[in-house]
C-alpha cells in the first residue's frame, strides 16, 4: 500500500472541519507518548469535538501555542480547574502541559487496537489500569524502556519514527 504524506496543519484543518460538522473522525497516531494505552503506528483513535464536560482521564487532542512549536498533541487530562487544564501523556515519565480549554480540540471516544479491535478508553477496567499506571509514575520510565525494547515492539517504533 502506498503512503501519502500530508502536512500536519493541512491534515488537522481537515479533521477539525469534519469535527465542526458534528461527525466523528478516525485518525492514526504516531509516537509513543501515550504508551502503553495507545501505540503509535498501530492503533487508531476515534475523535469527536470536545465539549464543555472535560474531566480527569479524558484523552484529548490539543494544539500547543506557537511558543511550544504549534504542534498537535494527544494526551490525557490530569486535572481541570476552570479554564486551566493539566495534561500529561501516559508514556511521558514526568513532563506535563498546562493548556487552556480553548486549545483542546477533540476528545478520544474509542481506540481501535491494531486498527481493528474497539476499546472504550473510559470503561471501568481501562480507568483502573490508567489510575494504577499514574500511581507508579516513579518507575514508569523503566517499564516504558523495557516495553519499547521488547522484540515484537521494535519494528513498529522504527516505522513510526519515519512516518
Amino acid at each position: 500500500m502506498e503512503k501519502m504524506v500530508v502536512d500536519n496543519d493541512t491534515f488537522f484543518a481537515d479533521v477539525l472541519q469534519v469535527l465542526e460538522q458534528g461527525r466523528r473522525v478516525t485518525i492514526p497516531v504516531k509516537g509513543y507518548s501515550m504508551l502503553p494505552f495507545i501505540r503509535g503506528g498501530k492503533d487508531l483513535v476515534v475523535l469527536e469535538k470536545a465539549g464543555a464536560d472535560l474531566k480527569r482521564d479524558d484523552i484529548v487532542l490539543f494544539h500547543m501555542g506557537p511558543a511550544e512549536g504549534g504542534r498537535y498533541v494527544m494526551h490525557r487530562i490530569l486535572s481541570v480547574d476552570g479554564d486551566a487544564v493539566d495534561i500529561m501523556g501516559d508514556g511521558v515519565p514526568k513532563n506535563h502541559e498546562h493548556v487552556r480549554r480553548n486549545q483542546i480540540l477533540a476528545k478520544a471516544v474509542e481506540i481501535l487496537r491494531g486498527g481493528k479491535r474497539p476499546v472504550d478508553p473510559y470503561s471501568p477496567r481501562e480507568i483502573r489500569k490508567v489510575r494504577f499506571w499514574q500511581r507508579i509514575r516513579p518507575v514508569r520510565r523503566y517499564l516504558l524502556f523495557a516495553y519499547r525494547h521488547l522484540p515484537w515492539n521494535r519494528s513498529w517504533i522504527k516505522e513510526s519514527a519515519t512516518i
